[in-house]
């Protein structure tokens, strides 16, 4: 076959390429993900049992918040990363927006509150099992985000675990803050912030194992 019949042959079908697929993707992996972190949150755990009344609390809605906002910033990090020629590291500092507006509320509470108080504030009754759960919960969303992620092409292994990690950790603070009683501002800036640090950790470190193309 001479050159050209193969470059023929090759641009006969020059219907453009849908690179959209992986962004599609990566939202419906995340509805998925959360609906079904949110049931076994319900199913193992159970809601708390005023959450009609207080879910629309600032200190508790503002759970959801967090985790919604890490999450969607993450997401969109996390498939972005999966498309090389782009650069989301440069935004990743974005991620750190809803976890300062959340520690700084946190400090004027504290200002405002007397000082015998700021333990309670603090590490309310359940810090223990905030930490536990919320990176136990977000193995779901960490595995389904994996198995996304080997479709596309990472060039960046680290940054797609960690935006996976912090999306993930994003989602089970949603789902999780239907069962969690402890509602103060400081409770969510201290040990929330740590369980989303940590599994964003974990993805850094664990996902580039399975990334490699």
């Amino acid at each position: 076959m001479q050159t050209e019949d193969l470059i023929s042959l090759m641009s006969a079908d020059n219907r453009p390429v849908d690179t959209g697929w992986l962004r599609r993707a990566t939202w419906l992996c995340a509805l998925a993900a959360l609906s079904i972190t949110a049931g076994l949150v319900l199913v193992t755990l159970g809601a708390r049992h005023d959450l009609a009344s207080a879910w629309m609390t600032p200190p508790v809605l503002a759970k959801a918040l967090l985790g919604a906002s890490v999450a969607t910033i993450a997401l969109a990090l996390f498939q972005s990363s999966l498309r090389p020629g782009l650069k989301p590291a440069r935004r990743l500092p974005l991620v750190a927006i809803p976890v300062l507006l959340v520690a700084v509320w946190a400090l004027l509470t504290l200002a405002l509150a007397p000082p015998e108080q700021w333990s309670a504030l603090t590490f309310g009754r359940y810090w223990r099992a905030c930490l536990i759960a919320v990176p136990f919960y977000a193995l779901l969303p960490l595995v389904l985000l994996l198995l996304l992620a080997r479709r596309g092409a990472p060039v960046d292994g680290t940054l797609t675990g960690a935006c996976a990690g912090l999306a993930s950790a994003g989602l089970a603070t949603v789902a999780y803050s239907l069962h969690c009683p402890d509602d103060t501002v400081p409770f969510l800036a201290t040990w929330y912030t740590i369980a989303i640090a940590f599994v964003a950790g974990l993805g850094a470190l664990v996902l580039p194992r399975f990334l490699r193309w």
